[in-house]
This record gives C-alpha cells, sequence and structure tokens, in this order.
C-alpha cells in the first residue's frame, strides 16, 4: 500500500506564480540584514537580451525516503545569442512569514521567524552564511553565495552550458516536523563564466495539494 502511495505521490502543485519585479526585500542591490553590501543585481537583469525563463515550472511530491515533501522546480531557458552561453545556476526555496496587515497594531514578526524553512541547491548553506551586523559572532542567512562559482551542473562537475534550450531540475527537501511548513517563496540566481550575476527572479508560490 505504502509503494502505492509513494508512487502516486508526484503531484503537480496548483501555484500561483508573482515574479516580483524589481529589488525585494532581500534585494542584493541594497544593504542586506547583514550589514554586508552584496553584489549588485540591477533590475534588468529580469530581462536578459541574451536568454530568457520561457517556462518555471513547480511541482511537489512526498519524499521518497519519507523524510519530508519535496519541492521540484523546473527551469527552461531558451537561448537569444548565437554562441553558447556558461552560466551557474542556483535556486533557493524558503518559507517566509510575514505581517497580514500594515496596521501599527498588528504585532510584527520576530526576525528570528521571518524564515523557517532555507533549501539552497546546490545544497552547500555555508554558501549563503554571512557574518551578522553587530560583529558579535552572530550570523544570517542571505538570498546570496558567497561562491556564485558553485552552481555547476550536477551531471558534469562544470558550469550549464546554454546553447538552444536548457532544462534544469533542482529539489528542495522540506522535512516534516512538529511545526511543519512548506515552501511558499523561490528565488531564481544565475551568474555568467566569470561569476558576475546575469538574472535574478523571486517567486511567491500559492497553492495545494489536490
Amino acid at each position: 500500500m505504502l509503494n502505492k502511495l509513494l508512487a502516486a505521490a508526484f503531484i503537480l502543485l496548483p501555484v500561483a506564480l508573482f515574479a516580483q519585479a524589481g529589488p525585494g526585500k532581500d534585494a542584493p542591490d541594497t544593504k542586506a540584514k547583514s550589514g554586508l553590501s552584496i553584489t549588485n543585481i540591477p533590475v534588468q537583469a529580469q530581462y536578459s537580451e541574451k536568454f530568457e525563463v520561457e517556462h518555471c515550472y513547480f511541482n511537489k511530491r512526498i519524499d521518497r525516503g519519507g523524510k519530508g515533501e519535496v519541492l521540484e522546480i523546473e527551469l527552461t531557458l531558451k537561448s537569444h545569442s548565437n554562441d553558447p552561453i556558461e552560466m551557474y545556476i542556483y535556486t533557493i526555496a524558503t518559507y517566509e512569514k510575514t505581517e497580514k496587515t500594515k496596521s501599527s497594531f498588528e504585532m510584527p514578526v520576530p526576525e528570528k521567524k521571518r524564515i523557517r524553512n532555507f533549501v539552497p541547491y546546490p545544497d552547500d548553506l555555508k554558501n549563503y552564511v554571512y557574518e551578522g551586523p553587530d560583529g558579535k559572532g552572530k550570523t544570517v542567512l542571505v538570498k546570496y553565495p558567497k561562491n556564485p562559482k558553485t552552481g555547476v551542473d550536477p551531471s558534469s562537475g562544470k558550469p550549464y552550458m546554454l546553447k538552444d534550450r536548457l532544462v534544469v531540475r533542482t529539489y528542495h527537501l522540506s522535512p516534516y516536523r512538529n511545526d511543519y511548513v512548506f515552501f511558499n517563496n523561490a528565488t531564481i540566481l544565475i551568474f555568467d563564466g566569470e561569476g558576475n550575476a546575469m538574472f535574478r527572479k523571486l517567486y511567491e508560490i500559492h497553492g495545494r495539494r489536490r
């Protein structure tokens, strides 16, 4: 019975996707909450002349080992260039809690509770850990890799190569626990072969399994 359930567990998540135009609350072209100045990613990077994100799908399924639920992000990149484009690709899935309204009577969400899940792909979490602004040894997670050249193609161990079209699939596990939540935000970051930021897009994910 369990095997049948797992076999049928790959469920398309009905989502409403909102690509946020311009820098968001965690945008790298402003002072990050860590107090560090992060490399600029211009607003125009969402509309690169060299390529486009032709399709972006979000799928939700149960982990085969029963550890939790998995968000699969599937990207189809389409080239606008006659030459191959070398790139490093990252996706970051998070669960973020925000105030429901802007009312001054509403209790603000404590900073440490704003993000409960932070699962990047590739899954080297240390690549996103920055020193806190107080200089007292505290650290924060920032949606920007310290080393932008680790987002390689897992099949080759080398940068992704976009010629005509490129399909990329990444996986993010949200483990079961007492206060379990699934992801409601996703971020796509793409760097060129030199490690320079060239594309950034944010998504809010809304929906439920059928």
